[in-house]
């Protein structure tokens, strides 16, 4: 069996992140979309350039109402991000350990409550922004539009993993 038939929403989902990075990283894409996206913060209005964007270039039909402020943080981050902010070949875990991301604010991004997760999320990709890292936006997406609390565990023990197993050893 292969990798697509044994995880097709997550198959999906790869695929969505990596349309919608490369529609807003893309040099074409319009730089006045591109700031209102960054400009945007929880509990504001969606930007009109979110609902162009998806409807433009992602799907015929938007999010469900339920996950619109997860596909709008994804949104929100990359552009902030800026050019290659999507590099499927490092994990969260693992830019958020080298690049020396604090054990308890890593703590506290993973045993967020819901009302505070997309928060210390962007606090997160804003860290990450400052010192130009790239990494896997399939971790964020799978990390912000999981409700699931078993799979949600799952994916945090996933990144938990990756972060010890790359941080730096101390001399």
């Amino acid at each position: 069996m292969t990798e697509l038939a044994l995880h097709p929403v997550e198959s999906s989902l790869g695929s969505d992140i990596a349309r919608l990075a490369g529609v807003i990283l893309s040099t074409h894409y319009p730089s006045a979309d591109r700031a209102a996206l960054r400009r945007w913060a929880p509990g504001q209005t969606i930007p009109m350039a979110f609902y162009r964007l998806w409807l433009r270039h992602l799907h015929s039909d938007l999010p469900n109402p339920q996950q619109s402020d997860a596909w709008m943080t994804l949104s929100w981050g990359l552009a902030t991000m800026g050019q290659g902010a999507n590099d499927p070949t490092r994990s969260l875990g693992q830019v958020l350990a080298e690049s020396r991301f604090s054990e308890g604010r890593l703590e506290r991004l993973l045993s967020a409550p819901e009302d505070v997760r997309v928060d210390l999320f962007m606090d997160a990709v804003r860290f990450l922004a400052a010192k130009n890292e790239r990494f896997d936006w399939l971790d964020a997406a799978q990390f912000l539009l999981t409700t699931n609390s078993a799979k949600r565990e799952g994916i945090h023990r996933r990144v938990a993993t990756a972060f010890y197993r790359y941080l730096p050893k101390e001399s």
